[in-house]
Order: structure tokens, then C-alpha cells, then sequence
């Protein structure tokens, strides 16, 4: 049956085609649960949509606010929360969810504590990522974060979780938690009609140029590829921080080519000629470059750490501990020769992709926690 949902601050910007991983996975989410009847209540700091949206999603554009970011928060949950009341009176809400990122307290802005609330799905934090607040404060905005944290999942009915690395943002006793990714458009991020020939052996790296990417790793650990592997290219696709450092280090290099940064338009044709994609991450929270990767029945080469340690499955590549650029050069060196096992490894990919991250096969999940939440609600 069709839920009347509203959806809380699904991401900071809700977008069908800008670089922006949050509001393409809600958007996913949003358009699938259209698909299929719901209707949806969107409120929303700001949206760049290129595609027609069906007469069920209402988008509630509510802005930013001017201020400093704990202040934009409290204005958008008043914002939120007058826009709540108001649509409640129309009809009544069967369910409230909150995407990720689960920004910390917003869901406590809902002024109807009968209806469920689904929070998520979170996904673990980058190893070293930073903590609010400055050096004197961040002790207090921790402890006042993790209050609130504990605080929205005391008051949900459900949790979602991106992979168990999520696990440690569980805060509360009580919820149901269940691990729901975001998913894939599995007709656009397909095989290649005609595959790349048998005797390439480009690796492929999508990404932004920063540290905690692992590409300097994949550096260091393409140049002893090239000593074993005359064929073996490195494609790097992407800009960032890093990018004055690779330009000096692949003049040094030889098979090292540079791509800067590719339009969403152009990923897929990127991803699709690569013969292996690799994900060199020091604690990537999902890995949504990997799943687009094997959408496309590509070996992966990934780090066994954060997200991709649970998402790319073990008959799909091979996963060795960040940092440790021997081991992924070893394991590049195992797969980019063996045409039939990048075949076997591919092949595994997209059948995990079918069976478990289509949007058809996220969503079908998702209606499942939405129907438990609406009968735990009113049990």
C-alpha cells in the first residue's frame, strides 16, 4: 500500500546529475519510491533537478539560512517544522525519513511523535575526518552531537545503516536497524556493448585528488606494476588538492595519463573502457565510485576498510589494507594478466549489482522497514 512520506533534509543540495554523492543517492531513493506510488513531501535546502519530477514528489524548497552553521540548522528545522504542521493538517503522515547525511537533530524538529520515524542510512565517518567545533570547543560540540545523535534515534523507529562499518554510529538502544545502501541505476551503469580488448590492462581511477583517496598509494604502487606489466596503464580521473603532485610524479612515470576532471556525462564511458577499477581509499564510508565500477562488471581492487570492505564482494576482486601500496600492487599484479578471472570477477559484480543494488532491490528493502516501522509504530 502507498505511504504518505515526508521526507526530512535529504541531503544539502538534491540534484539528478551534479558531482554531489548524497543528493544523487537521494534523489535515487526519492524517484524509485515515486515509481512505485508513494506520495513524497520533500523538504529540501536547495534542488538542481534536470528531470521532470512525477506530480507525487513535492519539492518544499526551504533555503539555507545566512548564518553560521549551527544557527542554519535551527532555522531550517523551524522552517521544517512549520511546513510539517501545515501539510499534516491536510492528511496525515504515514512516515518521516531523514537521509543520510542524518544531519544531527533535525528529525527532532517533527512535531507529531505518533508517526515513525526512519533515520538514514548512515554511513561510518572517514578514519581522522575532523570533528566540529575548534580546538577549544570541539570537545563540547562532540559531546553536544553525540546528545543529539542519541537523542534522534531514541525518538526513530527504525535505523538504516549504508554497511555494519556503519554500526558505530549506532547511539541509542531501541530502534530497528537494518542495512540498506543506496543504490544504483543499473540501466545506466552497465556493461559495455563491445568490451575493451583482451590485451588492455588500464587501471582506472575515479575520484577526488586528496590524500584520503589513496591515490598517492596507487602511485607508488602502479610503478612496480609497470616493471612486470608492459601494458599496464594507470588512468587517473579527477581534480583536487593533489593534482601539481601527480602531474610531477607521472612525468617521472612512464603509462601514468592524467584525465583531469570527467563530467558525470562521461563516467560511465570512463568506467565502462577501464579493465580494472580501483579504489585505493583509506576508509571510503561506502565506496559509490566501486559500485559503479561493478554496475559495469569490472574487477575491483579495492582497500578492505570502511564501506568497501563489506561492498565489494570477495569473488569480485581483491581487498588489501590501506596504505600498504606492495599489497596493491601485488594484487593488481594477480588480476590485470588473468583475462578469464577480470571476466569471472566482472560477472560476479553485476549479478551482486542486479540482485542487490538496483534501486529496485534497495527500494524493495526499504518498503519492507517502512511497512515494520508503520506496524512497530502502531503496535
Amino acid at each position: 500500500m502507498p505511504f504518505r512520506l515526508f521526507v526530512a533534509h535529504p541531503s544539502s543540495l538534491l540534484t539528478d546529475h551534479r558531482p554531489h554523492g548524497d543528493g544523487l543517492v537521494a534523489y535515487g531513493f526519492i524517484s524509485e519510491l515515486a515509481s512505485r506510488g508513494h506520495e513524497l513531501h520533500v523538504a529540501v535546502e536547495r534542488a538542481d533537478i534536470r528531470t521532470e519530477l512525477p506530480p507525487n514528489v513535492h519539492l518544499h524548497r526551504l533555503g539555507p539560512g545566512p548564518g553560521p552553521a549551527p544557527l542554519d540548522r535551527l532555522g531550517f528545522m523551524w522552517r521544517m517544522r512549520r511546513l510539517y504542521r501545515r501539510l499534516a493538517q491536510t492528511a496525515p503522515f504515514d512516515l518521516v525519513h531523514q537521509l543520510n547525511p542524518v544531519d544531527v537533530g533535525l528529525s527532532l524538529a517533527i512535531p507529531d511523535a505518533a508517526v515513525p520515524v526512519v533515520l538514514g542510512p548512515y554511513v561510518p565517518d572517514w578514519p581522522g575526518a575532523p570533528k566540529p567545533g575548534g580546538r577549544l570547543l570541539r570537545p563540547a560540540a562532540v559531546r553536544v552531537n553525540e546528545a543529539l545523535r542519541a537523542a534522534q534515534q531514541r525518538r526513530a523507529t527504525t535505523v538504516l545503516l549504508s554497511t555494519p562499518a556503519a554500526s558505530s554510529r549506532l547511539a541509542a538502544d531501541g530502534p530497528a536497524v537494518h542495512v540498506i545502501s543506496g543504490g544504483i541505476d543499473d540501466h545506466e551503469w552497465a556493461p559495455p556493448a563491445d568490451q575493451p580488448p583482451d590485451g588492455d590492462q588500464d587501471v582506472l581511477f575515479l575520484g577526488n585528488l586528496h590524500t584520503r583517496k589513496g591515490i598517492l598509494v596507487l602511485v607508488d604502487a602502479f610503478a612496480e606494476v609497470a616493471k612486470t606489466l608492459p601494458r599496464a596503464r594507470l588512468l587517473v580521473a579527477g581534480d583536487g588538492p593533489l593534482r601539481d603532485e601527480l602531474t610531477r610524479r607521472a612525468a617521472h612515470l612512464e603509462r601514468v595519463e592524467l584525465l583531469g576532471a570527467v563530467e558525470r556525462e562521461r563516467a560511465v564511458t570512463v568506467m565502462q573502457r577501464c579493465s580494472v577499477y580501483c579504489s585505493p581509499s583509506l576508509g571510503e564510508p561506502f565506496g559509490m565510485t566501486a559500485l559503479e565500477a561493478m554496475a559495469c562488471a569490472k574487477p575491483v581492487v579495492a582497500t578492505d576498510a570502511g564501506g568497501l570492505g563489506h561492498l565489494v564482494p570477495d569473488a569480485g576482486g581483491r581487498k588489501v589494507a590501506p596504505n600498504d601500496a606492495r599489497a596493491l600492487a601485488a594484487a593488481l599484479q594477480e588480476v590485470l594478466p588473468n583475462v578469464e578471472l577480470r571476466r569471472q570477477m566482472g560477472a560476479h559484480n553485476r549479478r551482486t549489482v542486479e540482485e542487490r543494488y538496483s534501486w529496485r532491490a534497495v527500494v524493495d528493502r526499504l518498503e519492507d522497514a517502512y511497512g515494520e516501522a508503520v506496524a512497530r509504530r502502531h503496535s
